[in-house]
């Protein structure tokens, strides 16, 4: 085992020290992928030597790197080593993390950094949750929980429920309404403002439209810190509004959640902490690995009243009052310790310096928007906001949206196939964005620098053909 867990631990190591010199990004067709693997297990056994060599030659090649320092699309997650560690001790012990007797260690550091992160948010004293997979699981469970807590089991008043988000919010909203029983067509899209931040006039007119048509508003799902933009919808005016109209205040903060041990997102994200149930992801701005969510709720009774079942064969493990079962917060009784992963990172780094990479990631987003803002053949489509800034290219003298869609859908498929750098593209108002999101803590300037030249460079070239 100790000969085993060191090559691993070394092959680890050597890989993330070696990122910069790795392709950012490669990938493989499904035909290719076949042609790597066996189709059927073996019978006998193989020497771990061989696994590991198959695995080094055939798996770790084709995949995106996500800690990368040129890893610049979706939302990158760029654990720390020390996180990693805590992750493979929770894996290696194999704590069962859904109730408290057979794990009040594990389950203790769980409820820490709970607190951690409540006081972190502002959020009120009491409030309490879980850690999931990630935030669409902790969306989910917000959805069903505020599900319950409006209806209870009364299923026919389900079809009634209606639910409201931006046009920008994140696609897991959607799917936990539609998870939650409601009907597709009562998920309802808001309108936002030239800023990409929910429109309260929209809002309030649905709402009551909604009412009059005899359907039942029961939750609006805020955005903070969108995956297109880094927009944030204006939480103190829908927290307002929500405690007017009895509504349940759902907050996904996923990614620029953590983004609060700095000065300017705490700024930002004033009012985070009045929500009903936040989503957070550790996994992103926090530096841990996947898999690992959160979800806070200011009334944790409501959790229990959703979840919490007592079949005989766990009579043994019912915990006494002070003592929590998180079993009884969400869908999972099997579960593993994801705190461990948060602890050790937070324990070793400590929130200083894990503000201060956040801060730099932010710095280094508002450098690429400086540096698009003074080339003539690019434009700032919104300005950086948490690491994110969109824009794209546009040569002097072409108009069209048509065209200009197209040629930075080709410039955005040359420049991630060169490897060098992995962004991503979104659509705003229609026209096709390029995206860089740099919240890893590898990334220099001069890799902003030189990629957005990469950018620069191939659109001057597409044009040229």
């Amino acid at each position: 085992m100790q000969q085993m867990g060191r090559q691993v631990a070394d092959f680890v190591a050597q890989h993330l020290a070696s990122l910069r010199d790795q392709p950012a990004y490669r990938t493989l067709d499904r035909a290719g992928a076949r042609k790597l693997f066996d189709a059927d297990p073996p019978e006998l056994p193989n020497s771990f030597d061989a696994i590991l060599e198959h695995f080094r030659e055939r798996i770790v090649p084709h995949h995106a790197r996500e800690p990368h320092p040129r890893f610049l699309g979706y939302i990158p997650s760029c654990p720390t080593f020390p996180a990693v560690m805590g992750d493979w001790l929770a894996t290696g012990f194999n704590f069962f993390a859904g109730v408290w007797p057979v794990a009040a260690g594990p389950n203790q550091v769980e409820l820490t950094v709970l607190e951690w992160f409540r006081r972190w948010m502002g959020m009120p004293a009491g409030s309490m949750g879980l850690l999931t997979s990630g935030g669409s699981a902790a969306t989910v469970t917000a959805v069903v929980a505020a599900r319950h807590a409006a209806v209870g089991d009364e299923t026919g008043d389900v079809a009634r429920l209606t639910v409201y988000c931006s046009d920008q919010a994140h696609s897991s909203v959607m799917k936990a309404a539609w998870i939650a029983g409601l009907a597709r067509k009562n998920v309802r899209a808001v309108a936002t403002d030239d800023a990409y931040r929910l429109r309260m006039d929209s809002l309030r007119e649905l709402v009551k439209a909604d009412r009059k048509a005899g359907l039942r508003p029961f939750l609006v799902g805020a955005t903070a810190g969108a995956t297109n933009t880094g927009a944030v919808d204006p939480l103190h005016e829908l927290a307002d509004f929500c405690e007017q109209e009895k509504l349940w205040l759902h907050t996904d903060s996923a990614y620029a959640g953590f983004s609060v041990l700095t000065e300017r997102g705490r700024r930002l994200l004033d009012g985070l902490g009045r929500a009903d149930s936040l989503t957070l992801d550790p996994h992103k701005w926090l530096y841990v690995p996947f898999e690992c969510g959160c979800l806070l709720v200011k009334d944790p009774a409501k959790l229990e009243s959703a979840f919490s079942v007592h079949p005989e064969y766990l009579q043994d493990v019912r915990v006494r009052e002070t003592e929590v079962n998180f079993s009884d917060y969400g869908e999972q009784l099997t579960r593993y310790s994801r705190a461990l992963k948060v602890w050790f990172s937070v324990q070793y780094f400590g929130t200083a310096a894990i503000g201060a990479a956040q801060d730099r990631a932010m710095a280094l987003a508002e450098l690429a928007e400086r540096i698009v803002r003074e080339s003539p053949d690019l434009e700032v489509l919104t300005p950086a906001q948490f690491g994110i800034v969109c824009f794209r290219v546009r040569p002097r003298g072409m108009t069209g949206e048509d065209s200009l869609n197209a040629l930075n859908e080709r410039v955005n498929a040359r420049v991630n196939g060169s490897g060098f750098v992995l962004m991503s593209s979104t659509r705003l108002r229609g026209a096709l964005s390029l995206r860089l999101c740099i919240p890893g803590y590898r990334t220099t300037n001069e890799d902003v620098r030189q990629v957005l030249e990469l950018v620069r460079r191939t659109a001057l070239e597409e044009m040229s053909q």
